[in-house]
Parts: C-alpha cells; structure tokens; sequence
C-alpha cells in the first residue's frame, strides 16, 4: 500500500475536500494526525482572493502542534477567473506543512512521513505548490511571498520537472475533455458522464448481479471504458485480476455487504498515466455515490499482486 506511515486519510478527511473541490467555498483545511487517521479539523472559508485570506491562515494554527494546510490557490474570487471551467478537476492547492520546534519528536517523524500518503490519498496532481515552516509567520501573507519569491528565482527547471509540468498541463485539459462518452465530465458538479456499456455494468454491479467491475482510460478516446466486469469465485483471483503495469478503477464485493473502491496505480506504470487517473478519483466517487452504487472501502495501492493478496484485504 502507499501509505509510508500507516496513517491514512479519513472518511471525514475525504468529505471535507471533495465538498471543499466542488463549492469552491474553502479557502484552507486543516488537517491533524488523530491515532491512526488524518482528519480535518479546521476550515477557512474563500471570503476574498488568495492574498486577502491567506492573511488569516496562520490563525488556524496553535504553538505547539504540528498541523498540515491545505490552501487552495483558485477558490472563493479566484475562482475560475480565466474562465477555463476547469472546475473542481482543474483545482490548484497549495500543502503547508506546520512543524513547530518545540513539537515532541516523534509528531515530527510523523508528518515528515505522512505527507506523501496525505497528497497521494487525495490527489496529487492538485498539489502545484509546497510551503515548510516552524513558525506561524513563515504562514502569514509575507512569508507566503518570500517563499514565491524564492521559488521564482531558482534554477531553471530540470527535464524531470518540465514533465511533471507537462503532465499538470494534461490534466488541466482533461478536466475540459470528453469522458465516457460525447458528454463532458464536469467534476465541479461531481457527476461525471458515461457510456452505456459502463453505467449498465455499474447498474449490474449495484444489484449484486456480478462481483466485479474494472475500468481503465483510453487515451485515444479521452474516455474511461469497460476493462472488465464479471463474478470472481475467490478473492485470490482480484489480485490476478488487476494488471500489475497499468492504473485501474475497480470496485468489488468482498463479500454481500462489503463494497471495495480500489485505486490501483502501480508504481512502475506511466506517470502520465498515474496523474490522470489521480485527477478523476474524487469525481468517479461522487459519481457513484450520486447513481447509488455503495462503496465501504477505498483502497490505493501501487503494488495490487501483494496488495489485493486475501491476506491483506482482510486486514482492510
């Protein structure tokens, strides 16, 4: 599993940023370590542009306790202000990451390994820009500048980056895109359009009436199709199942009551491949939830032959 720590996103977490995407109405989330959870504990509304609400930011941060900040750089009067309709797929976030000296030493080992499993989770193709800070001040509107000050005068960028940029331009124009058929995907309105052949496969899979369901992208057709759909007789067989080189969205019934979303992105597939299908996860569940298709579990994992393996879907 991806996950360096062990400490995952919570349902709550996941709620609070899917809302945050598609109103636009958040400027900031923050985000504790709470036992084995990461968990939203705080929010600041978009009352203004970035600059004007990034003044109060550092108001939800305390002395002592090490916290992230998720800061959306495009909400509130910013929102869309170039008229992309990019919508909620096209959203840019800013992570802070807050570590106070004084914080035990163990809550620093925390975050430092927590944070790669916090922007993965939730998608990082969203995260375009990073802030560390020990102090509330490095959070306020001035620090917020030095920071991009510094940023805008570094070195050029290095071939490996100027992929990574090519690949945030792909998915910005995927969000404009035609997916899983003619229609539009609007993910802002969190519903995302599709062909017959997946909605009834998705329609078949509500009903009980086959066990698994696998969708992959077509970069030909800028859509999400049907990979596969049937009834699997053991769990032994999803983890054979599930290609070991390329992304999938899955869905299965571990059992009569026990729905299962996995977000498979293996860690030796493509990377453009990997951003894309990080940049239409929230969107495919909300789009779920509004057709009523249930979903208990979300898992992603990078390595699905190990992952998906029975032993460690039980301990899901």
């Amino acid at each position: 599993m991806a996950h360096q720590s062990g400490i995952r996103v919570s349902e709550n977490l996941s709620a609070v940023f899917v809302d945050a995407l598609a109103s636009g109405s958040v400027r900031a989330i923050r985000v504790n370590i709470a036992g084995e959870a990461l968990e939203a504990t705080a929010t600041h509304p978009a009352q203004s542009d970035f600059e004007q609400d990034f003044a109060g930011i550092g108001d939800l941060l305390h002395a002592t306790e090490p916290s992230y900040l998720l800061v959306r750089l495009d909400a509130g009067a910013d929102a869309d202000a170039d008229g992309s309709g990019q919508g909620a797929a096209g959203a840019k976030w800013l992570l802070c990451t807050y570590v106070p000296d004084s914080a035990a030493v163990r809550a620093k080992m925390l975050y430092a390994s927590t944070k790669a499993s916090l922007t993965k989770s939730l998608g990082e193709s969203y995260f375009v820009d990073e802030i560390f800070g020990t102090t509330r001040d490095e959070f306020s509107l001035d620090g917020y500048r030095q920071h991009r000050r510094h940023v805008e005068s570094s070195a050029p960028l290095t071939e490996r980056e100027l992929e990574m940029q090519r690949i945030k331009d792909l998915e910005s124009s995927a969000a404009e895109a035609p997916t899983m058929d003619s229609r539009r995907s609007h993910v802002a309105d969190r519903k995302l359009s599709m062909a017959d052949d997946v909605a009834q496969a998705l329609g078949e899979y509500a009903s009980g009436s086959v066990n698994l369901v696998m969708l992959v992208f077509d970069f030909i057709s800028e859509s999400f199709v049907l990979d596969r759909k049937g009834s699997l007789q053991s769990h032994e067989e999803l983890a054979r199942a599930v290609p070991a080189d390329e992304p999938r969205f899955v869905l299965y019934w571990y059992d009569s009551s026990t729905s299962v979303f996995v977000y498979s992105c293996p860690a030796d597939s493509n990377i453009r491949h990997r951003m894309v299908y990080s940049a239409f996860k929230y969107g495919f569940l909300a789009t779920m939830q509004k057709m009523g298709v249930k979903v208990d579990v979300k898992l992603e994992v990078d390595a699905p032959a190990a992952d998906l393996a029975p032993a460690a879907l039980a301990d899901e």
